[in-house]
């Protein structure tokens, strides 16, 4: 009796959460790996924690997730433990990372390569529970288009990709904004392009990306920012540093500034 009343009050808070949810829900994908996805979540995180906001990013690349090795977070209990019953949320949820909280993954699991219904109604409980203690929840996805990668997708009011303006990386964005808009119905996405040396070939890029979706699609998709190339990049992710933190002026430390400006303006 007393499980099946903890089961209706999770039934209804799951419910109040999909009608009035607090905190905005951000996925971040990629359609394919090595754009620089995740250097872009977690400085984006930062910039955002900086603006005053509350922000938890959630490590959604639940099998190969790099987001703790990125920050040195210590190794510990992870989703993996959480989902099967080995661990408590409060273990797994690790605070004041750089301003922000962190839910890491597991890494090498390839159990959680493709997320079970059962999984994926666990970790909406999670943001059920944890969604009035912030202002963005932030989904840093894996890359390409599986079912595990759109659950999240589905979840999030601001659908993001991250790529870069070159023909191999723009055909796998084009089929992320394609399966998304197959799936889930959005009418809006928003790109961004990494690693960008020419404006004006990246803008030129996005418009045709654009018009096609438009076409095809009928997918609005806005440009958030051209994010630069930046050898700062490199050099902090080798050394496990927060860009923005250690070089603020950096050129891509200053886009990310921009971007989260304007993110708060959606």
């Amino acid at each position: 009796m007393e499980r099946q009343l903890n089961d209706q009050a999770a039934s209804l808070r799951k419910i109040a959460w999909e009608r009035g949810r607090h905190a905005k829900y951000i996925s971040v994908s990629s359609g394919k790996g090595g754009v620089g996805k995740t250097t872009f979540v977690v400085n984006l995180a930062y910039a955002l924690s900086q603006a005053g906001k509350r922000v938890l990013v959630f490590d959604a690349d639940l099998s190969l997730g790099n987001i703790d090795i990125m920050l040195k977070i210590p190794a510990g209990i992870n989703i993996r433990q959480y989902l099967a019953g080995k661990a408590k949320l409060e273990d797994v949820l690790v605070h004041g990372i750089y301003g922000f909280d962190v839910l890491p993954a597991s890494s090498g699991f390839v159990e959680l390569a493709d997320l079970s219904e059962q999984d994926f109604a666990k970790i909406q409980q999670v943001f059920v529970t944890l969604d009035n203690n912030y202002d963005y929840i932030i989904f840093d996805t894996g890359a390409g288009i599986s079912d595990s990668v759109h659950k999240f997708v589905s979840m999030a009011e601001i659908v993001i990709a991250v790529t870069q303006p070159e023909p191999p990386a723009i055909a796998d964005a084009y089929a992320f904004f394609k399966t998304a808009k197959q799936l889930h119905s959005i009418e809006k996405a928003y790109i961004v392009f990494n690693r960008v040396d020419n404006d004006a070939h990246a803008r030129k890029v996005f418009e045709n990306l654009a018009g096609v979706a438009k076409k095809f699609l009928n997918l609005k998709i806005e440009l958030l920012a051209n994010m630069p190339e930046d050898p700062e990049v490199k050099r902090t992710t080798k050394t496990q540093k927060l860009l923005s933190l250690v070089s603020p002026q950096s050129p891509f430390a200053k886009g990310i500034s921009v971007l989260a400006n304007r993110i708060n303006s959606l």
